[in-house]
């Protein structure tokens, strides 16, 4: 009997191991396994990061976007932190014989094969997708061209002939990432992937949101009136006359074998049928004797790629003013363009550059353009467990959306709530050490920049930082510290976490210096310079609540505080601040607050409307403001504004100079601001 009980359990233990299959990866990125930390590893950091129904969201898109594809999102299981889907949009136009020489051919009359095969399924409005059940990967087709693909879980047995697979959320079908709906990465990031193991070239703009009934049964052939390309060039092909039906072929096709010495292409024998030919007719032999077979293509990575975006701002702001006391108006049209080079000759080894060139014809700064390097960076990987990138990159440290204290490398942001950050990157030398098993980061960073204080006499000031993040559970923890030639140590340390609905995040820097001057109220009435005596706390944190109405509207909810200690309350100080040159907006205040309610309408614009309340609570002075934010084209995002400061006039939000501390120009008093900005993508 004991024998018999253990032959027994060896026996379910192979047969549960037999049926357990692992996710179909996708550059390094596995479904089930890969974790929020690798991911930013693997990729950077996203465009924005959001969260919906227990999942975060990852949406790279542009310039980040990883090789191969215009847009890719990561969904992250809130509770695990461990990826649960891959939606990718490739660059170029794929065939369907390429599809089935990378993945495998259509299944059989059974829906089973020994090798990983498809079903042929169609969506609610009889859109095209093969399901990989076996690897667990979706390939949708619109038009006859590869639209998307999506990697999860797979599965087995009876479950793989009725699993359906819903298509990308309307979230990544080309609506614009203008919000981010839960804190941002607090990693730092690397500028591009780590390693990949494949490139997937295929069109990835316009895809229709769609769904599909659950439990609905593959597709056949007679049902469906539509036709997937079969040839190199993409041009679709429709059912022979004979065939039983109008419509897709469903049959494996035979392997289409170029005979060099013959300008006759012949088609290889169906298998089983008594006429094979020696000459091999598979599609792996077929890609070594062929090196233009589709297949071919999909290994091959993109060497240069070049695009950018253009951004059209134009807005008003009315104004009191300060000499006539009457009401004006002053426009502004400033135009961005950034252009951008990737070149990747493989694997491992990557450099990317952005050049940037501003122009506003009514700003007498900008009426001739202004152009900079926004970006210059080269990457690369050093035994798979360090990987470094050197030149100017962007970065960013914190988990709160306005303001971050322990983003000691860069400068304020001085337009938080604008839709996208326009500050320019950080030189540096950027070493990422990963710890996979412990799902936790070592960042080892060098920096260097000119002095242009008065007396600095334009020479190099040397830096550092280093940032450890470890996740636990649903939360994670970020240690940090950074050093600067002519200042002291600063430290700081980041927390976020998740309860079901709910965010919470807190960041605090220990400061004993600030990046300006500071200053204090002289007996005399005066002011003189500050010198710290000790460490100082600058502290923010936030919570954020997601509600759904009838799985129509979602709307998020976030409250976030601001404290600085090394701040004032006197409005006296602003004007002096002005007049020095040491003025930093919001973080001139003691205390600040904002709350901000963002919904979201889930319909094929996907507009998002964001009300935005932010103050200086000691000063006090607010300033509210509603954004607007939409897009019909996948390429082209539009959005609006329109902010009014309110509160005490001389404060941070309603400021007007103050004779009596010191002269300086008159200064117009704002009513209202608002614009209109366009930004297409190159």
């Amino acid at each position: 009997m004991p024998l018999a009980s253990c032959v027994a359990r060896i026996a379910a233990l192979l047969i549960l191991l037999h049926g357990t299959a692992r996710a179909e990866p996708w550059k390094k990125a596995r479904p089930g396994v890969t974790t929020e930390a690798q991911l930013r590893i693997l990729f950077g950091e996203p465009d924005s990061r959001g969260s919906e129904d227990g999942t975060w969201v990852l949406d790279y898109q542009g310039q980040s976007s990883p090789a191969g594809t215009q847009r890719a999102r990561f969904t992250v299981d809130a509770r695990t932190r461990r990826l649960k889907r891959i939606d990718i949009f490739p660059t170029r136009p794929l065939t369907r014989a390429a599809v089935e020489a990378q993945f495998g051919a259509a299944c059989g009359e059974a829906g089973r094969s020994r090798k990983p095969c498809y079903t042929v399924k169609a969506t609610s409005d009889s859109s095209l997708y093969f399901h990989y059940a076996s690897r667990g990967l979706a390939v949708f087709f619109s038009g006859g061209a590869v639209h998307a693909m999506s990697y999860l879980p797979p599965a087995r047995g009876r479950r793989a002939l009725t699993a359906s697979v819903a298509p990308p959320p309307e979230l990544a079908l080309g609506t614009p990432a203008s919000q981010d709906t839960a804190p941002r990465g607090k990693a730092v990031t690397v500028a591009g992937p780590s390693g990949e193991d494949e490139t997937i070239p295929a069109d990835g703009s316009g895809l229709v949101p769609l769904e599909e009934p659950a439990g609905s049964a593959p597709t056949t052939a007679a049902s469906l009136d539509l036709a997937v390309p079969s040839t190199l060039d993409g041009e679709s092909t429709s059912a022979p006359p004979d065939s039983p039906a109008p419509g897709l072929d469903l049959s494996p096709r035979p392997a289409v074998v170029s005979d060099p010495a013959s300008p006759q292409t012949s088609v290889a024998p169906a298998p089983g049928s008594g006429t094979e030919s020696p000459v091999a007719a598979t599609a792996e032999a077929q890609e070594e004797e062929d090196p233009l077979h589709p297949s071919a293509f999909l290994k091959v990575p993109e060497l240069l790629t070049l695009g950018g975006f253009y951004l059209q701002r134009a807005e008003l702001s009315a104004v009191q003013r300060a000499m006539t006391a009457r009401t004006g108006v002053d426009p502004a049209f400033p135009a961005l363009l950034d252009v951008y080079l990737d070149f990747k000759p493989f694997d491992g080894l990557r450099s990317f550059a952005v050049g940037r060139m501003a122009y506003d014809p009514v700003d007498p700064a900008l009426s001739t353009p202004v152009t900079s390097l926004d970006r210059l960076w080269i990457y690369f990987g050093l035994f798979d467990h360090v990987f470094v990138t050197v030149g100017r990159q962007h970065i960013k440290w914190g988990s709160s959306k306005v303001w971050n204290p322990t983003d000691f490398l860069r400068a304020r942001n001085p337009d938080p709530l604008f839709l996208y950050d326009l500050r320019q990157g950080v030189d540096m030398v950027k070493v990422n050490v990963p710890w996979e098993e412990m799902a936790a980061n070592l960042w080892v960073i060098g920096t260097a920049a000119l002095d242009d204080t008065p007396g600095g006499l334009g020479r190099a000031r040397y830096g550092g930082a280093v940032r450890m993040e470890v996740a636990l559970g649903t939360s994670e923890l970020a240690l940090s510290s950074a050093f600067q030639e002519g200042r002291r140590p600063r430290y700081g340390i980041d927390y976020s976490v998740g309860l079901g609905r709910m965010d919470f995040n807190a960041e605090v820097a220990l400061i004993q210096d600030a990046d300006v001057s500071l200053w204090e109220g002289a007996p005399g009435g005066g002011f003189t310079e500050w010198k710290l005596d000790g460490l100082q706390v600058q502290a923010s944190g936030g919570a954020q609540l997601e509600l759904r109405v009838a799985d129509t509207f979602k709307t998020v909810i976030r409250l976030e505080g601001f404290y600085n200690q090394v701040g004032s309350d006197d409005r006296r100080m602003l004007t002096w601040l002005q007049t020095v040159g040491d003025f930093q907006p919001l973080y001139f205040g003691r205390l600040y607050g904002m709350a901000q309610v963002a919904v979201t309408a889930r319909n094929v614009y996907e507009p998002t409307t964001t009300l935005t309340l932010l103050g200086n609570v000691g000063d006090p002075s607010y300033v509210a403001r509603l954004d607007i934010n939409a897009s019909r084209l996948r390429d082209v995002t539009v959005a609006a504004f329109v902010e009014v400061p309110f509160g005490e006039r001389g404060g941070e939000f309603r400021f007007q100079p103050d004779p009596l501390v010191a002269p300086m120009a008159p200064v117009d008093l704002g009513l209202f601001r608002a614009g209109i900005n366009v930004r297409l993508r190159l």
